[in-house]
């Protein structure tokens, strides 16, 4: 929201991220995109032109077996993921397994009350 005098308060559209910079942040990506260009030349100086395009061909290939490999994952991530929720193993355990085994979930609780009570009245 912004006001004009004299003209009332209006509401400005909110930019979409990354498509509107600013001076200094389009001078970082300039700098940015000249720095990672020198690095390019000086680590492909000695390739000719066939050897340069060879090399991003072999890229290519390799991406797309890695791509195709990334989304066999993703599927099968996604099926265990919603099988752990159809069993209802999404939550963490309700219990702490270093606790005394002995000790039941209300004592422990009346425990963990007890202490934070000494706590606060032990504060300056």
């Amino acid at each position: 929201m912004y006001a004009v005098k004299g003209r009332g308060v209006f509401v400005r559209q909110d930019p979409e991220p990354g498509k509107y910079h600013g001076p200094i942040t389009n001078y970082l990506l300039r700098d940015e995109i000249a720095r990672e260009a020198r690095a390019a030349a000086t680590e492909f100086v000695d390739l000719s032109d066939e050897e340069l395009l060879a090399r991003e061909a072999e890229l290519d290939r390799r991406w797309d077996v890695v791509r195709e490999e990334h989304q066999r994952l993703y599927g099968e991530r996604r099926k265990v993921k919603r099988e752990k929720s159809r069993r209802g193993l999404f939550l963490p355990p309700l219990h702490d397994d270093y606790a005394e085994p002995d000790m039941s979930p209300s004592e422990k609780l009346n425990t963990a009350l007890a202490e934070s009570k000494k706590r606060r009245q032990q504060r300056p």
